[in-house]
């Protein structure tokens, strides 16, 4: 039986039990198991806590009656005021006329006429829900009838009409949103658009989550003009160290589309499959070793470039090169040793077929962690890789490499100089396999050499020296380097020997394939680094480098490299890198990247220039790209980017936009512009220019949706 305490500054009487009603008044009284109270009392009883102007609790009954500014809080969550509110504690039950409650942790808020609850259910009739101040709500919505679980924390609306200021702008005969961040199945928010050539653009996710360990989200979609298709990802963690996802997608056009836009592909498809664990030999194995394992995979496999595009309305997130690259890549890495196994493969959305794409499947790694002797004066390290080189058409190859450098280092003049000699040992070895029929002529294959080999022993001497200067605000430090690199002696023999001279780099000639060595040649390096430090920050470096090489066909200079940053103050830093040919007297390649930063506003600018021989003819390439986003207040932000091929004349990118926030809605308008890759029957590697409007709307904390407004295509 449940026990009242009285607490009072005229009088107080206890009883002791199990459960504890509490009351505690300016003047309390009891008579025949009634506690009442007229003094603004308060009762507690568990983790509620209730007051009013006036307070009856009936001890026989266990009900609890409060007249005027009802006042209930539970479990330090919910906060509920009313008029007129009675409670039986034995049976959990309640009634509250009018209602009104808040969520103190996400500020949303619900009134009625009445409430009835029992337990954790709570019946609504006739009310409104927002998430804005309460006086004058930006957004709110009304409902004719609503019910509330308390346990689930999930609220269920009927005949729901969301008005934007006192404008009514959508009707729902059903509404429901959960009142907590917990994982739990339902839908997203969908996404609405619509375009002149695509029609009117519908997605709506669908989430699944039946285990707190994986869950899945299905997002069907529909273009009334082009056709339909489903995306959907699968997400897990099978470890404390792991986690993966999958990503399955398809879509298939409408006849009239694809003819109409000479598509390559009338159903696009595609897989993508994410997975990480960086304690792979213990979790999968049972292995515990002191070292670290892990795992890494990224495969993707698509029909071509649209299934990427056809992901999202807003298509400017999925531009892609025509490349897609997948990988796995595992190791183990010890305190002395590394094993690593890998895996790459390549598709290229622009071909008809890889079949002749060579792949490399695997790769196999081992290196020796570097080891010091004497001193420190001796030095030696170590790497060895084994490469199978694979595609379903043409010639295969297995691939060995060895490399094994020896150093010998000391100072000299009282440790200003440092010195080194280094003899690097290197053995490379091929075997191919296979025939490869555009190396055949009347049946008989032009090339019968299938093994290779190459090894050589080079030197390098090395100079270098770490210069300090302080001065009175600043200090500079400066770090020259010179080395001279020997070709030594190498010794070439069978497929090496035989295209050594033909196969030189951009030679497409398929026996080159597999011809990767660089010709061996002296090489002197100079090198010359500047550093600037302010209180123990660096303020501004310029690293420079030019290379001189020596080898038969006479001598050559590479190109002069220089690469400069300069942090001008708190907010504005700048930077450039520059390379000069000599033979060709003229720059070649130029960055130049200019950023500030402050509590209001981020920007940058930067201009991308290379100049560049392909099959002996020069390319350009020139691009200016600048960004900006600028916090006007708490609730107004905007944002600019472009992007500019100004050799191409072209306007790749382009994006203007604001977004308003606020405590209970966001709200955002940007147009977009984009160039992006699509296949067609006469150019597989053809492109789209898109314009978009976006509108993004968010009501907190409920959620929101986004629409999207194609304006035209080409």
């Amino acid at each position: 039986m449940r026990s009242i305490v009285l607490i009072g500054l005229l009088n107080a009487t206890m009883a002791w039990s199990g459960e504890h009603v509490w009351m505690m008044g300016q003047a309390v009284d009891a008579n025949n198991g009634i506690v009442h109270s007229t003094t603004y009392p308060t009762l507690i009883y568990q983790d509620q806590v209730v007051s009013a102007k006036t307070l009856t609790y009936d001890n026989n009954t266990s009900t609890v009656e409060a007249f005027g500014q009802v006042n209930a809080f539970k479990g330090g969550q919910y906060h509920t005021i009313s008029e007129y509110s009675r409670l039986n504690l034995a049976k959990e039950t309640r009634y509250l006329k009018p209602y009104y409650a808040i969520d103190t942790n996400s500020s949303a808020w619900i009134s009625a006429m009445d409430a009835t609850g029992c337990q954790n259910k709570i019946d609504l009739s006739k009310g409104m829900l927002s998430g804005c101040d309460s006086t004058k709500p930006l957004w709110k919505i009304h409902f004719s009838s609503a019910d509330y679980d308390t346990q689930s924390q999930w609220v269920n609306m009927y005949n729901a009409l969301l008005y934007v200021k006192d404008v009514p702008v959508m009707y729902l005969p059903y509404f429901g949103y959960p009142t907590d961040q917990t994982r739990r199945s339902g839908l997203l928010i969908p996404t609405f658009g619509f375009s002149n050539g695509e029609g009117f653009y519908y997605q709506q996710p669908i989430y699944l989550a039946p285990k707190n360990w994986w869950d899945v989200e299905l997002r069907p979609q529909i273009r009334t003009s082009r056709g339909e298709g489903i995306y959907s990802d699968f997400r897990f963690v099978d470890g404390a160290n792991s986690k993966g996802t999958l990503r399955l997608g398809y879509f298939k056009e409408q006849e009239g589309y694809a003819v109409a836009h000479n598509l390559a592909f009338k159903k696009h498809y595609g897989y993508n499959f994410d997975y990480r664990n960086t304690a792979l030999l213990s979790q999968w194995f049972g292995i515990n070793l002191s070292g670290e394992s892990g795992l890494y995979v990224r495969i993707s496999r698509m029909s071509d470039v649209d299934y990427l595009n056809l992901q999202h309305s807003d298509q400017i997130y999925n531009v892609t090169s025509n490349q897609v690259i997948s990988r796995v890549n595992s190791y183990y890495n010890g305190e002395k040793n590394y094993f690593g196994l890998y895996a790459k493969y390549y598709q290229y959305l622009d071909q008809s077929s890889n079949a002749r794409t060579i792949q490399t499947l695997p790769n196999l790694h081992y290196h020796r962690y570097l080891e010091s002797f004497f001193g420190n004066h001796l030095l030696l390290n170590g790497d060895a890789t084994v490469n199978n080189f694979y595609r379903d058409e043409g010639k295969k190859g297995i691939q060995g490499d060895m490399v094994i450098p020896l150093t010998l280092r000391t100072s000299l003049l009282d440790g200003i100089v440092d010195a080194s000699y280094t003899a690097k040992g290197s053995l490379r070895t091929l075997s191919l396999y296979g025939n490869d029929a555009n190396l055949s002529n009347g049946g008989q294959t032009l090339n019968n050499t299938n093994q290779g080999l190459y090894a050589q022993l080079s030197h390098v001497f090395k100079l270098s020296s770490t210069l300090v200067r302080p001065y009175a605000t600043f200090t500079h430090v400066m770090a020259p380097e010179v080395s001279y690199s020997s070709a030594g002696s190498h010794v070439y023999s069978g497929y090496y020997k035989e295209y050594s001279a033909t196969c030189t780099l951009g030679n497409t000639n398929p026996a080159c394939d597999f011809y990767t060595l660089n010709p061996p040649r002296d090489t002197l390096a100079f090198a010359l680094n500047n550093y600037i430090m302010q209180k123990n920050k660096q303020v501004f470096s310029d690293r420079l480098s030019q290379n001189f090489y020596r080898d038969p066909t006479g001598n050559s200079a590479s190109e002069l490299q220089n690469e400069a940053e300069w942090q001008v103050n708190k907010s504005l830093s700048l930077y450039n890198q520059t390379a000069f040919n000599h033979s060709r007297g003229r720059i070649t390649k130029e960055q130049n990247t200019v950023r500030y930063t402050d509590e209001s506003l981020s920007a940058s600018m930067s201009h991308y220039y290379t100049d560049t021989l392909i099959n002996g003819m020069p390319t350009y390439a020139s691009y200016l790209t600048a960004n900006a986003n600028y916090t006007y207040n708490d609730n107004y932000k905007f944002f600019a980017l472009a992007a500019y091929d100004y050799h191409a004349n072209v306007l790749k990118r382009e994006e203007v936009g604001f977004m308003y926030t606020t405590r209970c809605l966001d709200f955002g308008l940007k147009f977009v512009q984009n160039i992006r890759p699509i296949s067609t029957i006469v150019n597989a590697n053809d492109s789209v220019n898109d314009r978009y409007v976006y509108v993004t709307i968010l009501f907190k904390p409920l959620g929101g949706s986004m629409f999207n407004y194609h304006l035209n295509n080409n």
